[in-house]
């Protein structure tokens, strides 16, 4: 069974690393509503998401960088943390 519609709202994301002021946050945005829009067809949800309701909070771990901060990167990054809270 699959869910006919999904919304996420993500309230805040923290970044806590030199040189994400340059950062592009509609491009980072983007690029995490991608990653997770893949990772959701590839891979599906947690079988509890299927039902209907309200989740108020998922917990997403930290993530680690390497190297220099692109908005793909880092919005891979942050889907891949939150998909992964959503799988708990």
């Amino acid at each position: 069974m699959k869910p006919g519609t999904i919304n996420l709202h993500i309230d805040k994301i923290v970044l806590d690393v030199d040189g994400a002021g340059h950062l592009d946050r509609a491009q980072l945005g983007l690029a995490v509503e991608r990653e997770l829009h893949r990772l959701i067809s590839m891979q599906g949800l947690h079988k509890s998401l299927y039902q209907p309701g309200v989740i108020d909070r998922i917990a997403a771990k930290p993530i680690a960088l390497d190297g220099s901060v692109r908005e793909k990167t880092l919005g891979n990054k942050i889907a891949g943390s939150v998909y992964r809270g959503m799988k708990q």
